[in-house]
């Protein structure tokens, strides 16, 4: 019987070892679940036939369905390039700047929490945000699966490096290099989208707010036959069927006559 007591209790332990290696697997010897990752709001992307616009939104406020993803991406890498953790209060949005802070109620039992937002998704009709296991726990809906919630944009979040040391925001954009290389992007894609030129610099800011969230927005400065204008284009992009997506989009701004233009 002692025998079976002394197995029974180094059985708890190795198990209760095992949950806490899985909590911190990656990130014992940094101590600080966050490392690695970047800010980034990004640019427009296309999952099955629906654009998404990312987007800088403080006074963001959205309702609808949250789900919750666990064990199957434990572990892996998010959109921003931190590591997900099943444990830790996180959430995955469509279109808010990675990382940012929001606050998820949860309308059928009003309980609320404080989430970092540092993935991309839910990409299933109706889903407004995928939160963790934890978070899903902390809510009251992880059995369930589901629950319809409101969100709301808290605040910045802050962002570290691959050592866990915080960065500011003008070394976390010079590390975007490091997770996004822009080169091995702009080498993949042959097209892009002249909005058009413009001599008045209030049109050219106009136009700049309008397509704000686009992403991939740039203003060339020229100077022709004395005049300075400004060319204001969208992308590369790497798909003509996308371009063209990105075009009636633009129209639907009220902006008129673009060009796509070719790269070979």
């Amino acid at each position: 019987m002692k025998n079976f007591d002394k197995l029974l209790v180094l059985v708890v332990l190795f198990l209760t070892s095992c949950s806490q290696n899985n909590t911190n697997f990656y990130n014992q010897k940094i101590g600080n679940p966050y490392y690695g990752g970047v800010y980034k709001v990004g640019d427009a992307y296309e999952i099955e036939d629906t654009l998404y616009f990312p987007k800088k939104d403080y006074n963001f406020e959205e309702i609808g369905v949250a789900s919750w993803y666990g064990k199957k991406f434990h572990g892996k890498l998010t959109s921003n390039g931190e590591r997900y953790d099943m444990y830790r209060m996180t959430a995955a949005h469509k279109t808010l700047p990675l990382p940012t802070k929001v606050k998820v109620t949860n309308l059928e039992n009003n309980k609320s929490v404080i989430l970092r937002v540092n993935d991309r998704g839910p990409f299933v009709k109706n889903r407004v945000i995928d939160v963790s296991m934890r978070a899903a726990e902390r809510l009251g809906f992880k059995e369930e699966g589901t629950a319809k919630v409101i969100v709301r944009y808290f605040s910045e979040a802050p962002v570290y490096d691959k050592y866990g040391n915080l960065l500011t925001k003008k070394n976390n954009i010079i590390n975007k290099v490091d997770f996004y290389s822009p080169q091995k992007k702009i080498h993949m894609k042959n097209y892009s989208l002249l909005i058009g030129s413009f001599q008045d610099k209030k049109n050219v800011e106009n136009i700049k707010s309008k397509l704000e969230g686009f992403g991939g927005l740039s203003v060339e400065k020229n100077k022709v036959n004395g005049k300075i204008l400004y060319k204001i284009i969208l992308g590369p992009y790497k798909n003509i069927m996308f371009v063209n997506r990105i075009k009636n989009e633009v129209l639907k701004k009220g902006i008129k006559n673009t060009k796509i233009l070719t790269f070979e």
